[in-house]
């Protein structure tokens, strides 16, 4: 008796082994983020921004520029993705001014800001597979059209009470109304409890349409830095 015991919970133990090994597994759950068809979420671009061109009227450098986008990413396949997205970015150039003698030093304290809405439409290539646990790579290649809100032209002070400098001058007649841009990226998307990725990417846009109006020059909008990426 003592024997049958022994055998039924060896056999009952067996089959409770045997019952975990083939459950079939639940479809809905996603062991990565990866894994997800849809993606959704909000990139901040920390960017530096200049004009390039053949013919400038003017010496520009390149000045720091944020922005802010919701977007949204298909993938059809592992490897393969669509993105479109809407947002603020801010692009424009620092300009470079030969300082007068007894005057306050106004080299490079001049700012040309464009305040654009931006709509960014790409394909996405991401390695199928992690090189690491919960980390892949990942490149996109789009177009972004641009409608520019405004251009302003702000001199910044350092010195208090210097009368030429703190004034913001609205100069968006000298400007472009709209642009298409060519627009890459590259960089690590990090899994985040299977549910979130995390995107730290390069990101460089280039302008085709001139942003002067006619009979100042020939120059194009140009951004390169970081975008930082959350999505769900």
């Amino acid at each position: 008796m003592k024997l049958l015991k022994i055998v039924a919970c060896i056999m009952l133990i067996f089959g409770e082994v045997c019952a975990q090994d083939f459950v079939k597994p639940n479809d809905g759950i996603k062991s990565s983020a990866f894994e997800k068809k849809f993606l959704w979420g909000f990139t901040f671009t920390q960017s530096w921004s200049t004009i390039k061109g053949s013919s400038l009227p003017k010496n520009y450098f390149t000045k720091a520029s944020v922005g802010l986008q919701i977007s949204a990413e298909y993938y059809p396949l592992n490897f393969l993705g669509f993105s479109l997205g809407a947002g603020y970015q801010q692009r424009g150039a620092g300009i470079k001014n030969i300082p007068t003698p007894g005057t306050p030093d106004s080299t490079y304290r001049e700012r040309l800001r464009f305040n654009s809405f931006e709509f960014p439409i790409a394909v996405i290539l991401r390695t199928p597979k992690d090189l690491v646990k919960g980390l892949r790579l990942s490149g996109s290649l789009g177009i972004v059209p641009i409608i520019n809100r405004n251009a302003r032209d702000t001199k910044i002070s350092l010195e208090p009470n210097v009368a030429d400098l703190d004034k913001t001058v609205d100069v968006s007649p000298n400007y472009f109304k709209s642009d298409l841009a060519f627009q890459f990226t590259f960089g690590p998307e990090i899994d985040m409890a299977g549910s979130q990725v995390i995107k730290i990417q390069f990101y460089y846009s280039q302008g085709t349409t001139n942003v002067f109006t006619a009979g100042q020059g020939t120059g194009h909008n140009q951004n390169a830095g970081i975008r930082f990426g959350w999505m769900f």
